[in-house]
């Protein structure tokens, strides 16, 4: 099979996702010396004029490198990061302890509030699963930014992706502080109107969280289940007030 060579440039190597009028493509810069890979988002018809303007207005993304045209269809490159998955590092039973979860959450809070200034197409685009990537050697949190074709996007449709994903990091769970358990609730009932409103309020709450964490955990287990339990029963008799 002959090799796809897009702008004398960019050699494809796989076919990360196609639909009608798009397709993400995986390539590898053949002039570079160390052979880095991109994410090449190409768009034909009238998803490459709609795209254009899009994509102009991006300002201060690291990731993306700049939108070319070839053979009519517009292509925008971003670089490539190879790492986990979140769906494969945050899933139901996963051993990931609560240090990290606080830190992966901050990561994800801190993210929205970036790409918030970003166009809705985009920033949502950031918060798709396919495209959040964990760097656990690093601690970092990376995006592949696969930027399908998508509608209604909004600061509200950010919002929700940003929720979706933090209740994978900041999972339900027998060892979660009540003040943890309040922000979640609070977060899923749409108090908080805007990225900046939530990163703000999580600020606070992450302080708490790490003081009483800390403190749970240098006991021992029974010492933490009878923290947690009546952390529980506190709550239900709130409610029943």
């Amino acid at each position: 099979m002959e090799a796809i060579i897009i702008k004398s440039r960019y050699k494809v190597t796989q076919v990360l996702h196609v639909e009608p009028g798009y397709a993400a493509l995986l390539a590898v810069d053949i002039e570079s010396r160390d052979k880095a890979e991109y994410l090449l988002n190409v768009y034909e018809g009238a998803l490459s004029k709609r795209y254009v303007s899009v994509y102009d207005s991006l300002k201060h993304c690291p990731e993306f490198t700049g939108m070319f045209l070839s053979g009519g269809e517009l292509v925008a490159a971003f670089k490539y990061k190879r790492s986990q998955n979140i769906d494969d590092v945050f899933y139901k039973g996963a051993a990931v302890d609560w240090k990290a979860r606080l830190h992966y959450a901050q990561l994800l809070f801190h993210l929205a509030l970036t790409v918030s200034n970003y166009p809705y197409e985009i920033g949502c685009a950031a918060f798709l699963s396919r495209n959040l990537e964990v760097q656990i050697k690093d601690m970092k949190l990376a995006v592949n930014y696969i930027v399908s074709p998508i509608e209604g996007t909004s600061s509200r449709e950010l919002i929700c992706l940003l929720t979706d994903n933090i209740h994978k990091v900041l999972i339900r769970r027998f060892c979660m502080s009540a003040d943890e358990r309040n922000f979640l609730e609070d977060l899923d009932s749409g108090v908080y109107k805007s990225p900046v409103a939530i990163y703000s309020a999580w600020q606070g709450v992450m302080v708490k969280l790490t003081e009483e964490y800390e403190k749970v955990y240098a006991q021992g287990i029974i010492s933490r289940a009878i923290h947690f339990t009546r952390a529980k029963l506190s709550k239900r008799r709130k409610k029943r007030k």
